[in-house]
């Protein structure tokens, strides 16, 4: 009997208990305001057992730029580390509320009254490169005086509680395992709502039935989904930031969408992009990039073994709303006085962008990750513009651009009486690209077929070098 019970005991003790989450999905709760939930991106190097390249490089920088950074951006030097580490993993990332006050008597300007958000990121007991990451905000951000740290309990699991008398009430740091996951949290209650997730007291994102109906129309799992409640968000926080948060939506077209799901994952070398909208109850799906795309002549821009994306858009449609969307969250004296300044530049260059550049973009940018970046950082890729007609007129419009916004920055420059940390420089070849102190970063330049992106002077050089005539390039 106990020879026929032992291994039936020990089979029971090793399967997680049903409906024990299997990723990070099945955390997040259901009524998020946004989620992005990733898996490691297929180039990307084994979880580091030690300080990731990303955290050497910026404890190196930050030793080198000798005086003490601020709270601030340590802060915003921690959330890159992160994220860095995160990539490495599967994990999701959600806001899953957030709230706004009036700052003021006149009611015109707006603070944070309530901001929750979740990481939970799969490592399968293996967390010490969060904890050291913790580690560092907990020795850089807080006060012994003023800072209380203390071990907590929800359900079966424990976890760390940070408060600063320093910071908002809201905002509380949590951190600690759930099983197989690692979960961050920031916000009054958040951890201890993950922990209800685990337990099914709250639905998970994952059991979310329109969620879930599209998840099971594809049979390879993506690589991004990014899930938004936009009907949620714009009521949540339009009463507190003037109604910008349905003007940025309706600068997409998507004033009336309830809910969207974006997916973004490969079929062998190439990327698809896809994305469904609910209005009401349809629900109305649309592909962007299709990994059965065949036009050789943006295939053959891509270097072989490389990845890639092909990308159907309107440009001339696509910036306009980009451009349109992020004015749409400044406030009204910034957006008059951007559209102002823009009429003005114009007219001193003696050009129309629209009329001159943006008319005569084409339907279609490819990305590909070709060169690779040695820290393999996913969003580090090569981009091309397709340029329709008119290249000529294309290239002088935007070169004159580029010289205006090199000046302007020279300008405020000189009226400062201080050097800008952010420079742009433009090379004899004809490159672009943003200079940050010593940090050479995003470069571009203009050919007879495409405007081309990279992420440093370096990389760009060297896809021209190998890509040449087949991008419209001229020796």
């Amino acid at each position: 009997m106990t020879g026929a019970l032992l291994p039936a005991l020990v089979v029971w003790l090793a399967t997680p208990a049903p409906g024990a989450p299997d990723h990070p999905l099945d955390l997040i709760p259901a009524d998020s305001l946004l989620c992005w939930k990733g898996c490691p991106f297929p180039d990307t190097e084994q979880k580091p057992a030690g300080p990731s390249p990303l955290a050497t490089l910026i404890d190196l920088g930050t030793r080198i730029a000798g005086s003490p950074l601020k709270p601030a951006q340590q802060m915003t030097l921690r959330i890159f580390e992160t994220l860095g580490a995160v990539v490495h993993y599967p994990f999701a990332i959600a806001l899953i509320d957030a709230r706004a006050r009036p700052a003021g008597a006149d009611a015109r300007g707006s603070k944070v009254a309530q901001l929750r958000i979740a990481a939970v990121v799969r490592t399968d007991g293996r967390s010490e490169p969060f904890r050291r990451i913790i580690q560092k905000v907990v020795n850089e951000q807080t006060d012994a005086g003023v800072a209380r740290l203390e071990a907590r309990t929800a359900g079966r699991w424990r976890y760390q509680e940070l408060r600063d008398a320093r910071l908002p009430e809201w905002c509380v740091i949590a951190w600690g395992e759930l099983d197989e996951h690692f979960v961050i949290a920031l916000g009054e209650g958040v951890w201890p709502l993950i922990a209800a997730v685990a337990e099914g007291q709250v639905q998970a994102l994952s059991g979310d039935e329109w969620v879930s109906a599209i998840r099971r129309q594809r049979s390879e799992e993506p690589l991004i989904e990014v899930i938004a409640a936009t009907q949620a968000i714009r009521e949540r926080l339009d009463p507190f930031v003037q109604g910008r948060a349905t003007a940025f939506f309706e600068a997409w077209g998507d004033s009336d969408t309830q809910r969207a799901f974006w997916e973004l994952g490969f079929v062998e070398r190439a990327l698809f992009c896809t994305a469904s909208y609910r209005r009401g109850e349809n629900t109305v799906r649309r592909i962007y990039a299709n990994p059965d795309f065949r036009d050789e002549r943006f295939l053959k821009t891509v270097p072989p073994d490389s990845r890639y994306a092909v990308y159907r858009i309107e440009v001339p449609v696509f910036l306009p709303r980009l451009i349109r969307s992020f004015y749409a969250t400044r406030g009204a004296e910034e957006r008059k006085a951007a559209a102002e300044l823009w009429a003005q530049i114009q007219a001193r260059l003696g050009i129309n962008a629209e009329r001159d550049a943006l008319a005569h973009l084409g339907d279609h940018i490819v990305l590909h990750n070709y060169p690779p970046h040695p820290l393999r950082l996913p969003l580090a890729f090569t981009s091309l513009i397709e340029i329709r007609d008119e290249p000529a007129q294309v290239r002088g419009t935007l070169e004159a651009l580029c010289k205006a916004w090199q000046e302007g920055l020279e300008k405020a420059a000189e009226q400062t009486g201080s050097p800008n940390p952010t420079q742009l420089q433009r090379d004899r070849d004809g490159i672009w690209y943003i200079q940050f102190g010593p940090v050479a970063s995003l470069a571009w330049t203009f050919t007879d077929r495409f405007i081309v992106t990279s992420w440093s002077p370096a990389a760009l050089r060297e896809y021209l070098d190998k890509a040449g005539p087949r991008i419209g390039r001229r020796d």
